[in-house]
């Protein structure tokens, strides 16, 4: 699909946590998720802002625009700020807390707190009567921002069969600024997202001055450290309709407009979660019957939209918005004649153009991923696509890798495991529950001496079988030991281990044969050099022994021959010492 530039991106990626899970990826219902390189980023054109990836990503990689400082600074410039806060409210709080959320409002700065059911009860006044004069066809109600941005964009034909029908929120901001004045401000506070985006169409441009979910409410009632504690119970500035409260609700635009929408009505559906609704609306999209849909994409409704906390249980949401309804029937709500126009208009030049691709580009990409058949097209959904030809598109289109075809990278994984194990130095054998071979890497052939003729017969015929046994028979997760395979004239070190789940017994075998003959010759050698510094020592010891008693003799006819020559030396007759004729030493004298 062909994509614009964007300006003012509401959900994006936070690329420091983003740490390739694809869960974002695969939960997105229209698939605005683009993968790239492990990270996931939302194409704003694509996207319809219903918040799936914000709710399933378990990183909190997604995250949308905080409004909080910008509210702020609203309410420090401006004396006349009103809230107009969403019926869902009840879901964020416990019941003690529900009743101060007015005082809550006032705290925070708001001069005017108001619930938006109290125009939701107009919106459904009006969205009957629409109903009621329509003669045939279908009828889709327009309460549910993302529903209406889903249609704009990817059901272009039905924009027309949009109910022309502004939402409570902008309802009641019409309403507000018409009685108050046009000066006033006007803050929304809701559990969904997609309002900022709603907030800002051309087409409601000046009614909504900011928007904040309730997650943001928390992160700022936190921030001033608020306690609802210390504040008492108050009122809203007017009361809303009972059963407008119930507007958050499967069902509850139509409980307050008085329509049936049990499962026996056949004209009027109140419909939540995104597949529902879509298969609705593809159901009645060509009928003849005047039938309504009142579509919400978040399943059971606003009490479960990505603007609230994700901790809490979501029946229990529902439960409070329907207790605090019940707690509040007993107030007459103030009825009078709607002063606003609450019609509207829908963009039908927002749709989507789809990129036309050639069969050849197409097939390409299926053989690629080995889906040239039809019956390898699995169609699995996997990697987030109904089908795989849809996959092969968003490849092509840049939206996903190759590598998000599961069953093609568990084909590759398969592959790489194979090739490692048949190039394995290392023998590898995988028994069956009943210890027979079912497969031998060509390691393990060569240290037993085997062919493939022994596939299917029991290990037993090649080796003791007592260590598989042990395991097979045991909790034991895993047997390592060395053993010496006397008829293969191999000594391996082997670690056997159980797959539980398909009953079957790896073996590993590393040969250590050639270790045990160098660890065997490298004793003698060191044995031998023993013994051969003890010999040495021995020697040098009666070398020492004979040298000494030599030395000692010698130095006895040293001093002898010292004490002769002193001698002579005392005789006058000798002159001279010299050797004589025959080369001796000797001594002769001058007469």
């Amino acid at each position: 699909m062909l994509l614009k530039a964007v300006d003012n991106q509401i959900i994006f990626t936070n690329k420091a946590r983003c740490r390739d899970c694809y869960r974002c990826f695969r939960n997105c219902p229209v698939n605005a998720i683009k993968m790239k390189d492990g990270q996931a980023s939302v194409e704003v054109e694509l996207c319809i802002l219903c918040g799936a990836c914000l709710q399933v990503c378990p990183q909190n990689a997604k995250q949308y625009r905080r409004d909080i400082e910008k509210v702020k600074r609203l309410i420090k410039e401006n004396e006349n700020v009103a809230v107009s806060i969403a019926p869902s409210f009840p879901a964020l709080f416990e019941d003690w807390q529900i009743e101060r959320v007015p005082s809550l409002m006032r705290k925070l700065g708001f001069s005017c707190v108001c619930e938006t059911a109290e125009a939701a009860y107009y919106v459904a006044k009006e969205t009957k009567k629409f109903f009621s004069e329509k003669e045939k066809g279908l009828c889709l109600s327009t309460a549910c921002p993302s529903f209406v941005t889903y249609v704009e964009k990817y059901q272009t034909k039905n924009v027309d069969n949009l109910m022309p029908i502004v939402s409570p929120m902008i309802a009641h901001a019409k309403r507000l600024k018409k009685k108050l004045g046009s000066h006033w401000k006007v803050v929304f506070i809701g559990p969904c997202v997609a309002k900022k985006a709603e907030a800002e169409r051309a087409e409601y441009k000046g009614l909504i001055d900011g928007v904040l979910t309730f997650t943001e409410l928390l992160e700022w009632m936190e921030e001033e450290k608020i306690d609802l504690k210390q504040y008492e119970a108050s009122e809203f500035d007017e009361q809303a309709a009972s059963d407008a409260r119930l507007y958050a609700l499967t069902g509850g635009m139509s409980k307050t407009a008085a329509l049936e929408t049990d499962n026996l009505n056949r004209s009027v559906y109140a419909l939540s979660g995104y597949t529902d609704i879509v298969d609705s609306i593809n159901s009645f999209n060509d009928t003849n019957n005047k039938i309504m849909i009142e579509p919400l994409i978040c399943s059971i409704g606003c009490v479960n939209g990505s603007g609230l906390p994700k901790a809490k249980n979501v029946y229990k949401r529902k439960e409070n918005v329907i207790n605090y309804a019940k707690q509040k029937s007993n107030f007459e709500a103030v009825i009078d004649e709607c002063m606003v126009k609450l019609t509207t208009t829908f963009n039908h030049a927002a749709g989507l153009l789809e990129e036309e691709y050639s069969e050849g580009q197409i097939r390409n990409v299926l053989e690629q991923t080995g889906k040239q058949n039809e019956e390898d097209q699995l169609n699995c959904a996997a990697c987030g696509y109904s089908t795989c030809l849809e996959n092969a598109k968003a490849i092509l289109r840049g939206m996903v890798e190759i590598e998000s075809c599961i069953p093609y990278m568990r084909r590759l994984a398969e592959q790489r495991t194979d090739k490692i194990i048949e190039t394995s130095p290392n023998g590898i054998v995988i028994l069956n529950k009943e210890l027979e071979i079912i497969h031998m890497n060509p390691a393990f052939k060569k240290f037993f001496m085997c062919t493939n003729s022994v596939i299917g017969k029991r290990i037993s015929y090649l080796m003791d079988p007592e260590a598989f046994i042990k395991l097979k028979e045991s909790d034991t997760a895993a047997i390592e030991q060395t053993v010496n395979h006397t008829n293969y004239n191999i000594v391996c070190h082997q670690i056997l281990y159980k797959l539980k789940e398909d009953s079957q017994y790896i073996g590993f075998f590393v040969d250590i044969t050639k270790n045990l003959s160098d660890e065997e010759k490298l004793d003698y050698l060191r044995e031998r050099t023993i013994l051969q510094a003890q010999e040495l020592l021995e020697h040098q010891v009666e070398m020492a022994q004979q040298l000494a008693k030599l030395l000692g003799g010698n130095t006895a006819k040293v001093e002898e021959l010292v004490e002769n020559l002193i001698k002579l030396t005392q005789d006058e007759k000798v002159k001279n010492i010299g050797r004589n004729k025959n080369g001796l030493w000797d001594t002769y004298t001058t007469k």
